[in-house]
């Protein structure tokens, strides 16, 4: 994203010069493989080492911090396994960043746990719930963007010109905000749902594969968080709805109603 949070920046900068990075991606649907994806990209793009975590090795409470993937995932009632994660790994590294994130409930783990944490907030309403649970600005939270808006586009996007004209992508889980059945639907966000993104050749793919479906449609109807931000990206017509909590609106608030003019906020179906 081209106004980039230098915070967010120099935080990851920080932590690159004085420790070894460990990357967990989170996991989820193809959407959070736009995450991965682009996570990848912003790496390689800032001249970051890092490793890709794995289960069973050794890590050093000392001299490895963890990067975690961020996203959705961190949303009591509706996610349970970034918390499992982060609780099961939190005291085998100095630090765990977590990437920018949604985050909602979890009140006790996050209290707890204010001392190894560092949290990117990627819209105002986690980050002020953050700091209602005495997280500090620029010390253990800082606010940045969902890391979709630093994909490298052009790694992904391909000679097609629309050829078609509205497209509907709407959620067929639990976060859709009414669990209508919507006709001609195409939820292309569940063809991969699991823990793979730590494979960035699959999570690069996975993106490709998102992007060139949509380089087929002029206007996009969604209330998928990352296929919004795809059709952004692309600079598509895109009609934007809300999912089931306040997740979608925020993002938009806090990240695109003033940098992509032709994405639009519906506020009811």
């Amino acid at each position: 994203m081209k106004n980039e949070n230098l915070t967010f920046l120099n935080l990851l900068k920080f932590y690159h010069s004085e420790y070894r990075l460990v990357y967990k991606a989170n996991p989820g649907n193809a959407g959070d493989g736009v995450i991965a994806a682009a996570t990848y990209d912003f790496f390689e793009q800032s001249s970051m080492n890092y490793e890709q975590f794995r289960f069973g090795k050794f890590y050093s409470s000392t001299k490895d911090v963890l990067i975690f993937g961020g996203g959705g995932n961190l949303i009591e009632g509706l996610y349970a396994e970034g918390r499992d994660f982060l609780r099961d790994n939190i005291r085998n590294f100095s630090k765990i960043i977590i990437m920018p994130s949604t985050i909602k409930g979890y009140d006790e783990f996050f209290i707890e746990n204010k001392d190894s944490l560092i949290i990117c907030a990627r819209e105002e309403i986690t980050y002020n719930y953050l700091l209602g649970l005495g997280y500090v600005k620029d010390k253990n939270l800082i606010l940045a963007h969902d890391m979709a808006f630093y994909l490298d586009t052009l790694k992904y996007t391909s000679d097609i010109s629309a050829f078609k004209g509205e497209v509907k992508c709407f959620r067929t889980d639990d976060e859709s905000y009414d669990k209508a059945w919507k006709e001609n639907n195409h939820d292309i966000s569940l063809t991969w749902n699991g823990d793979y993104w730590d494979n960035i050749h699959l999570a690069r793919s996975s993106t490709k594969c998102l992007v060139s479906f949509l380089q087929e449609y002029s206007i996009i109807n969604t209330d998928r968080l990352h296929i919004a931000i795809l059709g952004s990206l692309l600079q598509k017509e895109v009609n934007f709805y809300p999912n089931s909590y306040y997740k979608n609106q925020a993002v938009y608030n806090h990240s695109v109603i003033n940098n992509y003019p032709k994405t639009y906020f519906i506020s009811s179906l």
